[in-house]
């Protein structure tokens, strides 16, 4: 009984050592940072919390940042923008998005119309921005040749998810309306809505004429990612109530990734059923 109870101890004590490694990696993976020169005036940087986009002027004087990551990947972005004149655009209000605007004291932060209140709980410290954006309403911006077009595309991933569109090179940033190689994270707390979110895929698949995509989570891609997501959301909600189509979309998605107790094919379809009941009360 001694060796078994000591046995059984061992194996218990291996079990949470390989979760809490399991989960160092998940995370180690989750804060690198991988640099995509775009051209020479703008750089990608992927993970790190949201993936993020510098567009600096040619005189290097102005530049504009979508999005701040989160912790270390955070202060690692701030050091590559050396441009005295900043403007920040926060595709939404989630941490691993805004927690580096701290790092930017003097820029401009423009975002979705969140109350407040909204923002508080959601970005904690993160500066509430200078200027919001309507659901549905466009500002243009421009930095040398380029034009920048930010649009409120409403609720989605949140109550207010802006995308950013660079004219000339086509490239579209989404922000967390497109999550690639994962599965989504769905807070109801944060706005989230399967049902709109699919309704602001449908609009966003012929706004802009983008070559190339840059989603909230994920690689670099076009707009095929856009379609992508809008079946991986419907795929789910038809898998709701039957288990052929579950297994087959659970083999299907095998290859994605997910935050344990945050993410993954169950937690979608749950949460896309527990929307349709609140909806038909």
């Amino acid at each position: 009984m001694k060796n078994f109870l000591i046995i059984s101890g061992i194996i218990f004590v291996l079990i949470i050592v390989g979760g809490v490694l399991s989960m160092f990696t998940r995370v180690q993976k989750i804060m690198t940072v991988e640099t995509v020169q775009v051209d020479p005036q703008m750089k990608v940087f992927l993970g790190g919390g949201g993936n993020s986009l510098v567009l600096t002027s040619d005189d290097g004087q102005k530049a504009i940042v979508v999005d701040t990551k989160m912790a270390g990947a955070a202060k690692k972005l701030r050091s590559s923008v050396r441009a005295n004149d900043v403007t920040i655009i926060n595709t939404h209000f989630h941490t691993d998005h805004v927690s580096g605007n701290v790092l930017y004291p003097a820029a401009k932060i423009i975002s979705g119309a969140y109350t407040q209140e909204q923002w508080k709980k959601a970005a904690g410290d993160a500066r509430y921005p200078d200027e919001v954006i309507q659901p549905g309403q466009e500002k243009v911006l421009r930095l040398d040749s380029e034009t920048i077009h930010v649009r409120n595309m409403g609720r989605a991933h949140t109550f207010n998810d802006l995308v950013v569109y660079f004219e000339r090179r086509k490239l579209l940033a989404t922000g967390d309306i497109i999550f690639l190689d994962r599965h989504p994270v769905l807070f109801a707390s944060s706005g989230a809505s399967v049902a709109s979110w699919i309704n602001v895929l449908d609009s966003l698949q012929n706004m802009y004429d983008a070559a190339s995509l840059m989603p909230g989570h994920g690689r670099m891609s076009d707009k095929s990612a856009i379609a992508w997501m809008k079946e991986y959301f419907t795929s789910a909600g038809d898998a709701i109530g039957n288990p052929q189509k579950q297994t087959e979309l659970k083999e299907k998605y095998k290859s994605l990734a997910s935050l344990p107790g945050m993410s993954g094919l169950e937690k979608t379809m749950k949460f896309i059923e527990n929307e349709r009941k609140n909806n038909n009360k």
